[in-house]
């Protein structure tokens, strides 16, 4: 789900004794802009407003406003200081300084603490999102009010990545959160560049500038109105004729045909991220890694991006990484084979799981275990209503299933349940598809046992690869990362516990008017803080 500057994907290395100094791009507004209010129409956040449990998409975009981390990403995907405006690190990489700026404080007007800063890295470590990058600190110290030292049990590459973890990272409250048991229903106790000041279910948020925000100036756009809306064709009209100022994720498109004709302009940013067909494997027909095998090599992949996404992101045939990113290494292109190659090692997989082709074109179980002969190879595949690519995906996996004998209904499905349902294990196959703001990132989260989104993506556990990308986030090593990256590639490739046909960089629209944004590679909107809205 991203955007049309061009921004690195960071590798997230720590470097050992040096100073980082400074802060975020500082501005104001500039002569003859106004703006001070600004409409967002996107989805409403399925998952709430609470770090430790908020970790989808439509959350995050929210989150990210309204808390700030202690350390975040420039334009160009860099670690800079946020809430610590400094920090530093020892010659063996495992105790890191952080301190904090002095005049960092609430919304409420209340000072930025090491405690608050313990407080919600503490949280942040117990939570799904970064339990396991986390894991690798032995203990955290507050030296002082504005200084705090973590130690590590080992090096870690991505530690200093988890800090940088917009809306899981959050610096929150204390006092704000242990005070109201409902503080997250709308958190107006914040330490980002807005808060909320109400949010009604169904509807819409407001956002008000933090008018207490350490990085003076900022916000320039001082009242966000967040309208809640899945009519994703809708909200293209309405950025089209100026009653919203942004929307995201946009057909792509749209997002073409309203950039020509003057009306939008668009953004979109290379993030690692998965575009895929999850499967349950817990009984037939995707219990068998042979059915799974047959399914990927008829997956769209060239045909839905040409198709869905007007040529915007990668397609993949076997990698999980792609080329441009510093941990990309080719490796098997089991899927790029012409057509009929494919479509003659997919119907012979078939045939060994025991699928034969019946009278009426569709294929039929013979000898299948757990299923009555003669049950037609027919599956529901559920999209999520708001998001017209899945739509588009979908309707093509249809058409290229069918040559093979499988017959597939694609579904609407309501987006503010549909990853609870995915989760309750509700259905056969479906779509999906995820940003993050790193690889290290997309690896943990999506394929380890323990991952935050494992039981969306994968839906699996497998030792070798938990080791394996354990592994790759200690050492600071690049190319032994990308090799033991590709290692996990490997056994996702024979394994298919997901059939992936490549990554999402979602369109973000928006008013022409709009000056001074700018994408990132994790899909944040936090270049926001620095816009602002012309006449």
């Amino acid at each position: 789900m991203l955007k049309s500057s061009r921004a690195a994907v960071g590798v997230g290395i720590a470097l050992s004794s040096v100073l980082l100094l400074g802060a975020c791009a500082t501005g104001g507004t500039p002569d003859g802009t106004s703006g001070s209010e600004f409409t967002i129409v996107s989805t409403e956040p399925s998952t709430g407003f609470d770090p430790a449990t908020a970790v989808t998409q439509a959350s995050l975009r929210v989150m990210e406003l309204m808390y700030d981390t202690l350390i975040d990403y420039d334009q160009d995907n860099n670690l800079i200081p946020m809430v610590a405006e400094s920090w530093t690190v020892s010659d063996d990489d495992l105790t890191y300084d952080f301190v904090i700026r002095d005049n960092a404080k609430f919304s409420d007007g209340s000072a930025i603490t090491a405690d608050d800063v313990q407080y919600s890295i503490e949280r942040a470590a117990a939570s799904e999102a970064l339990k396991a990058p986390l894991a690798v600190m032995s203990s955290m110290t507050v030296v002082s009010p504005t200084e705090i030292q973590i130690t590590l049990s080992e090096p870690s590459r991505v530690f200093l990545n988890a800090l940088a973890s917009t809306g899981s990272a959050a610096i929150l409250s204390k006092a704000a959160v242990e005070a109201d048991p409902d503080y997250f229903i709308v958190p107006t106790v914040t330490s980002g560049p807005w808060s909320m000041e109400e949010n009604v279910p169904k509807s819409h948020a407001t956002l008000i500038a933090n008018p207490n925000y350490w990085n003076a100036g900022l916000p320039a756009i001082k009242k966000i109105t967040y309208t809640y809306s899945t009519d994703t064709t809708a909200n293209a009209s309405a950025l089209e004729t100026g009653t919203a100022d942004m929307t995201y994720n946009m057909k792509p498109a749209d997002a073409v045909r309203l950039e020509k004709a003057g009306s939008i302009q668009y953004f979109e940013a290379p993030s690692p991220g998965i575009i895929m067909w999850g499967l349950d494997k817990s009984k037939p027909p995707f219990s068998d890694v042979n059915v799974r095998q047959a399914v990927a090599y008829l997956a769209p992949r060239a045909d839905r991006l040409e198709t869905c996404w007007s040529g915007i992101g990668p397609v993949s045939y076997g990698d999980l990484i792609y080329e441009g990113n510093p941990l990309y290494v080719k490796g098997e292109q089991r899927f790029d084979v012409p057509q009929d190659e494919a479509l003659k090692t997919a119907g012979d997989l078939l045939d060994d799981a025991g699928w034969v082709m019946g009278s009426d074109g569709v294929r039929v179980s013979s000898g299948v275990d757990g299923l009555a002969d003669g049950t037609p190879f027919a599956v529901t595949v559920p999209y999520e209503n708001t998001w017209q690519q899945a739509q588009c995906n979908t309707e093509t996996l249809q058409q290229d299933l069918k040559p093979l004998g499988i017959d597939i209904t694609p579904q609407a499905y309501d987006s503010a349940s549909f990853y609870t349902d995915v989760a309750a294990d509700k259905f056969q196959m479906y779509h999906a598809g995820n940003n993050y703001a790193t690889e290290d990132a997309y690896f943990s989260q999506s394929f380890t046992c323990d991952g935050s989104v494992t039981n969306l993506i994968a839906k699996w556990c497998n030792p070798d690869v938990d080791a394996l990308v354990k592994q790759a986030q200690a050492t600071s090593d690049v190319a032994e990362a990308a090799d033991l990256y590709r290692q996990v590639q490997d056994i996702i490739l024979d394994e298919q516990p997901m059939i992936t046909t490549g990554a999402q960089y979602a369109v973000i629209g928006t008013s022409n008017n709009l000056q001074g944004y700018y994408p990132r590679a994790d899909a944040s909107n936090r270049g926001l803080i620095y816009a602002t809205l012309t006449q």
